[in-house]
């Protein structure tokens, strides 16, 4: 099976996300699929089998692993008839997430060293997962800078510890999971949508700009995604306004034609349909939490 490209929505008001996951089975939304952030992920409770590249290994509740960009991954939960909820906590983020070259700083030495191994999968253990879980409990809680250096504490500390084991083998070849080409048509696809959300996006010209005919284009994005197009491209334009929402004190009709919508009721509507409210809802629960935190 070959596994599905994973659009990542960072949080609002950050540079990178972090989630829990609550469900019976996690399989009912990540099957087997990858995406170009590193994924830092704790599992909090169930028990299943993981899968990270060609390694496949049992998970318990305590499970911590850092899985490497591009590297296809999932969790399958124990399907025994009595099984509780199984509960993920996730940070997903890209280096740049501290700024154009933070890898190549002598500081970050270490870090740039630790990323590169998590290429493989890393199993994080002892005492660096008791303490690292510790900081990643207080993240997803926390906003604004507090939260960028919390995740710059979490990696400083994986970086220095010894309690790392590669998972994936050295000599797995990630290309018999993922077709380079259609790979870098993915993220070539990505990153014109985000280029260009705020003006009118045209099938037939992304699908001309990867050497694909409009049905030829329809067909693999679906497949390599599992989303229609059109919904790829709303998911992107709604996660930009959430950006202008919290950052700008902009009129909400301003965010939605910046964010490629002519129609004020077409956005109220696409936006309630992802966030579960209306834009001003969302910025005034925003602002409500940022007074509080």
């Amino acid at each position: 099976m070959n596994p599905l490209f994973e659009n990542v929505q960072t949080d609002e008001g950050s540079s990178f996300c972090s989630s829990q996951v609550l469900c019976e089975d996690f399989t009912e939304d990540h099957t087997w699929h990858y995406h170009p952030e590193y994924e830092l992920t704790w599992n909090i409770r169930g028990v299943g089998t993981r899968f990270i590249g060609d390694s496949v290994e049992p998970y318990k509740p305590g499970d911590l692993v850092l899985v490497g960009p591009n590297l296809p991954h999932c969790w399958y939960s124990d399907q025994s008839s009595d099984r509780e909820l199984s509960e993920l906590l996730v940070i997903q983020f890209r280096p740049d997430c501290f700024g154009q070259g933070f890898l190549d700083l002598p500081e970050a030495g270490l870090i740039a060293r630790m990323l590169k191994l998590a290429n493989r999968g890393l199993s994080v253990t002892g005492n660096t997962a008791e303490f690292v879980t510790r900081l990643m409990e207080k993240l997803v809680d926390q906003r604004g800078m507090d939260k960028l250096l919390s995740l710059a504490q979490i990696l400083n500390q994986l970086a220095q510890s010894d309690d790392l084991v590669a998972l994936a083998t050295p000599d797995y070849n990630l290309s018999a999971d993922i077709n380079e080409t259609n790979r870098r048509r993915i993220e070539k696809i990505y990153d014109f949508v985000r280029k260009n959300v705020g003006a009118e996006i045209n099938q037939p010209e992304i699908a001309d700009r990867v050497g694909l005919t409009s049905q030829g284009f329809s067909r693999f994005f679906k497949k390599s995604t599992g989303l229609t197009f059109a919904k790829f491209v709303n998911m992107i334009r709604v996660n930009e306004a959430c950006r202008l929402l919290v950052r700008d004190n902009m009129e909400i009709t301003q965010i939605a034609f910046l964010c490629g919508y002519q129609n004020i009721s077409n956005f109220n509507r696409r936006f309630h349909a992802l966030k579960g409210m209306t834009p001003s809802e969302f910025r005034l629960k925003h602002r409500r939490l940022s007074r509080a935190s």
